[in-house]
């Protein structure tokens, strides 16, 4: 069973916030105003609608301040971009859909297709616009002198027009955002996970449910195949073992962390760690491997350390290269297990 695929944040995930808690103070607002004009009426129904409103904006101060101090829930995105499109639909109805104010249904595609998935925000883009198309249609599209005003003409295009662009933006986005990820995660020479990656992932190793450790592996007289082959025996040894290594665990397993240092993540009972280690070992030990025409012997040496939840990834790494450095003073191609 192999870790979860490392995920770094370029910046995207804040961005959402930024834009998600501007909507929540703007609902924040909103709902106060409005719920101090109608409290000063004297009409009793005007006053429960704004204990209502006082309500709301409570709910909105609390995902306002939640997100400012970094500390949003998953429901966030549901609540507040709903509630951004009642406001507007609200605020349609109130003052009339043929008032500017109606010009703020232009913005959900954008808010929807950014927040949400791209099916998500298509599908309530497409709502959206039914509801303004329902709101605004004058029937009068058979007039010549009312056709422009009508509704096809001076909202559908445009507002489809936004759509189109809305999903053209977040396809691309996503696409740069995965492979700027991947060129960061990944190792270039043996398209392993790199050390960052690792650090990504680490928490999700500290929650496992099934038994976790961690095997650290330095390549035997490495230097000794670069000085006596040349560097581009030493990078296609490293190709060959991280492939080796990949086959065994799984690529999300296997981490680069150094020129010559692997690190990999074993998921199995405690009991079973060594066997699984060993297993490797022999395999790296008795593979045959040749640059051109000569065999190159490899072994490697490593150390094992289990991790929990409360390990911290220096910890974990520190007791690990602890144990590597005794595998190598004990005449190598051996691991030490802590």
């Amino acid at each position: 069973m192999s870790v979860i695929k490392p995920e770094i944040d370029l910046g995207n995930h804040q961005l959402k916030n930024r834009v998600l808690l501007t909507l929540s103070v703007v609902i924040l607002c909103s709902c106060f105003a409005t719920g101090i004009h109608n409290i000063t009426s004297n009409e009793i129904s005007a006053k429960w609608v704004a204990a209502s409103q006082f309500l709301l904006g409570g709910f909105f101060a609390f995902t306002s301040i939640s997100l400012q101090r970094g500390k949003e829930r998953p429901w966030f995105n549901w609540s507040i971009v709903y509630a951004y499109i009642g406001l507007i639909a609200f605020a349609v109805l109130s003052f009339g859909v043929e008032k500017s104010v109606s010009m703020w249904f232009f913005s959900v595609p954008v808010v929807s297709y950014f927040i949400f998935s791209r099916l998500h925000g298509f599908i309530i883009s497409l709502l959206v616009l039914a509801l303004f198309i329902y709101l605004r249609i004058d029937y009068n599209l058979y007039d010549a002198s009312e056709v422009w005003q009508s509704t096809l003409i001076n909202i559908v295009p445009p507002y489809g027009i936004i759509m189109a662009l809305a999903n053209a933006y977040e396809n691309v986005r996503l696409q740069n955002e995965w492979e700027l990820s991947e060129f960061a995660l990944t190792d270039p020479l043996t398209s392993c996970y790199n050390r960052l990656a690792l650090k990504s992932i680490y928490s999700s190793l500290q929650s496992a449910k099934q038994p976790t450790a961690i095997l650290l592996v330095d390549i035997d007289h490495f230097k000794r195949v670069n000085d006596c082959y040349g560097h581009e025996a030493g990078d296609e040894v490293l190709k060959a073992l991280s492939n080796l290594f990949t086959k065994e665990l799984g690529e999300k397993s296997v981490f680069r962390i150094g020129g010559e240092e692997f690190l990999l993540v074993l998921t199995d009972e405690k009991e079973n760690f060594k066997s699984l280690a060993e297993g490797i070992r022999s395999k790296v030990q008795n593979m045959d491997f040749y640059y051109g025409e000569e065999q190159i012997q490899l072994t490697f040496s490593g150390g094992c350390e289990s991790i929990t939840s409360d390990t911290a990834l220096t910890d974990a790494l520190k007791k690990a290269d602890e144990a590597l450095y005794s595998a190598k003073s004990q005449g190598r191609n051996k691991i030490v297990y802590i």
